[in-house]
């Protein structure tokens, strides 16, 4: 993708690669310089829910096992309905 700057030196981050990344206004990136390249990398902060199209969705990384978390998440409403 090609991004050209403003006379501030700004680029607009094309919507497609804001959405793969789900970056947001504010959000905060760092730069690296190599030899022959700049490269943006999205500043990973605490894990957030945010709300697409609807439906929220989580923008962090999980700790831990998600399948382990699933299984005592799902064990604990059973035994709350009476399930078990």
């Amino acid at each position: 993708m090609k991004a050209t700057l403003d006379r501030f030196g700004r680029i607009v981050i094309p919507k497609k690669i804001r959405d793969d990344f789900n970056l947001r206004a504010g959000d905060s990136i760092r730069l690296f310089e190599g030899d022959d390249e700049i490269v943006l990398k999205p500043i990973e902060g605490e894990p957030s829910l945010r709300e697409r199209d609807g439906v929220l969705v989580f923008s962090g990384k999980a700790i831990g096992n998600i399948e382990d978390a699933l299984e005592d998440n799902r064990n604990n409403r059973n035994q709350f309905l009476g399930n078990e």
